[in-house]
């Protein structure tokens, strides 16, 4: 199986996932979100996890030669680059990047998009 079909099946069925998810319980998200701002561990973490997610992504597949592998190589660099931001800002930056995004007008845009790109990412790496 080609490293970009892989990656794409796996990216497409997490943000169809967490898309519809947020779309469907957007409290449940504002509440995850107030928790994260609250915590000293979760931004870390989160943070820790992208960067690793991020970092494996764009060393194994930093491809910009059609629009698939180009999406697929564009959220491993935004990966790495939320990652690194969770990890290097103070906490207040945090809690007030938490703040300004933690509006339900927020939440279904980001959802949108999600599912959107889920469905392409999913659509062209199972079905086409």
């Amino acid at each position: 199986m080609d490293l970009t079909i892989f990656l794409a099946q796996i990216m497409g069925v997490y943000f169809l996932v967490t898309g519809v998810g947020a779309l469907l319980n957007p409290e449940r998200t504002r509440r995850a979100m107030n928790e994260v701002g609250k915590s000293y561990v979760l931004p870390y973490f989160d943070g820790a996890l992208a960067l690793v997610v991020g970092l494996l992504i764009v060393l194994t597949h930093n491809v910009w030669d059609s629009l698939l592998t180009g999406v697929v190589s564009a959220v491993g660099w935004l990966s790495l680059a939320e990652g690194v931001l969770m990890m290097l800002l103070p906490q207040a930056s945090i809690v007030g990047f938490m703040k300004h995004f933690n509006t339900k007008s927020a939440i279904t845009g980001f959802s949108i998009v999600a599912i959107v790109v889920g469905a392409y990412l999913t659509y062209i790496s199972f079905i086409a």
